[in-house]
């Protein structure tokens, strides 16, 4: 059902008039539909349809309606919230005193309307200002009265309440809340609504990728995949044989196109399905960016701890692993769920958390410590060297704490016999 009732077809937002790629801000730019003016409840009169067959009577015009831009993803979700005010013929010289915005679940506006006088009364009944069709929403949810500095909340009788930013108002409350520079976000039953206010500062409109040249947005992404190729190719050529050389870069190579486009393209149909835009120009550059960290994080610590003698920078290197791949995680999730941000960042954090835990529990049932490494496998040029050589005779006393150690576990053959019994017995 259309969020718009009761309304002209030319003052509705068309759904379909998205921004094509996910802009450099992590959100997608908004585009406000035509707004309409509260002047007072929607009247509904009952029509008789046997009335208007008769000569003497004109048929009664149907009420503009349509279906909406997607299918509901749940049984629940088929009542959808729809917000109904009658058209007003004229806004007070003092202009509109507020802006309710109907949003949707990715955080787009889906209908506005204009308040012309405090207070604003929210519910299902028709004597509200605003008339929201959803179950969930009581008869007189919800009143909003304007103080001096800060806006009144007033709950009704309802079993579901107001959630307000983080703040959950129970029926009966009445809560003064100040008015800052962002706007009030609330959410009344399974419908979200925006209220702002004149004072309150517009947000700087954001650039539409589409509109700039195509070489200035190819730019970052052809210098990010040459970036990529070089270090590839100066990882292969240093784990790779001469006689191999060709033959390991053209596999390379094409496992890292094939990976590359299997990789954005299904980030780019979960995108699409989502919010009806694929964006894989986003996905591709999380991807490209994302393998350029994973490669610098594998190769710097094994760095720094020859440089500094700090081995255990090389034991613990899988953390900045699992940091990497966490935000490429929260950036290809930002374009499914543009309107969640926090979420989002509490499955990227959550995910690098179990990620680590998981790893240092295997690396301490594997090899008895948390590190990953037992030493430390990668040498560098001299050159490269900031610690201090350490003295042969300084080396050698430090090496005296391993003695009991070692002559421990030298005596101790019980390993041993176990291991030789076991060959008998085959």
């Amino acid at each position: 059902m259309d969020p718009l009732i009761g309304m002209p077809k030319a003052a509705r937002a068309d759904d379909d008039s998205g921004p094509d790629t996910v802009p450099d801000g992590l959100a997608e730019p908004q585009l406000e539909p035509a707004a309409r003016t509260i002047a007072g409840p929607v009247e509904f009169a009952a029509i008789d349809h046997s009335v208007a067959s008769t000569p003497e009577l004109p048929a009664p015009e149907p009420m503009p309606m349509s279906m909406p831009a997607t299918a509901p993803s749940d049984a629940e979700d088929l009542a959808v919230p729809v917000a109904a005010a009658a058209p007003a013929e004229h806004i007070g010289a003092s202009g509109p005193v507020a802006l309710v915005e109907l949003l949707d679940r990715d955080g787009q506006v889906r209908q506005t309307i204009t308040v012309p006088a405090w207070p604003l009364r929210i519910g299902r009944a028709l004597d509200n200002h605003i008339v929201l069709s959803d179950p969930h929403v009581a008869a007189s949810h919800l009143s909003i009265d304007r103080g001096e500095h800060a806006l009144e909340f007033m709950v009704g009788a309802t079993r579901n309440g107001v959630q307000i930013g983080n703040k959950r108002l129970r029926p009966g409350d009445a809560n003064l809340l100040p008015v800052g520079d962002e706007p009030f976000e609330l959410t009344i039953g399974r419908t979200r609504l925006r209220v702002r206010l004149p004072d309150q500062a517009l947000a700087a409109e954001l650039p539409l990728a589409s509109a700039a040249p195509l070489l200035h947005r190819l730019r970052p992404i052809v210098t990010a995949a040459l970036v990529l190729v070089l270090g590839l190719l100066f990882s292969t050529y240093l784990d790779t044989d001469p006689d191999g050389l060709g033959r390991a870069i053209g596999s390379m190579l094409l496992a890292s196109v094939v990976g590359a486009a299997i990789w954005c393209s299904a980030w780019a149909l979960l995108s699409k399905t989502f919010t009806r835009q694929a964006h894989f120009g986003w996905h591709l550059r999380v991807f490209l960016f994302a393998s350029i960290a994973m490669l610098i994080v594998g190769a710097l610590p094994a760095l720094l701890a020859f440089s500094l003698s700090w081995g255990w920078i090389s034991d613990f290197a899988f953390v900045g692993m699992y940091a990497v791949g966490a935000t490429a995680l929260y950036f290809h999730l930002l374009a499914v769920e543009p309107a969640k941000h926090r979420l989002l960042r509490w499955v990227a954090v959550t995910g690098a958390v179990v990620g680590i835990g998981l790893t240092l529990w295997f690396n301490q049932q594997r090899s008895d410590q948390f590190g990953e490494e037992l030493y430390m496998n990668h040498l560098f040029p001299p050159v490269l060297r900031l610690a201090r050589p350490v003295p042969v005779d300084r080396f050698v006393d430090g090496l005296t704490s391993l003695k009991a150690t070692l002559d421990k576990k030298a005596k101790d053959t019980s390993g041993a016999d176990e291991t030789a019994g076991r060959g008998d017995d085959e």
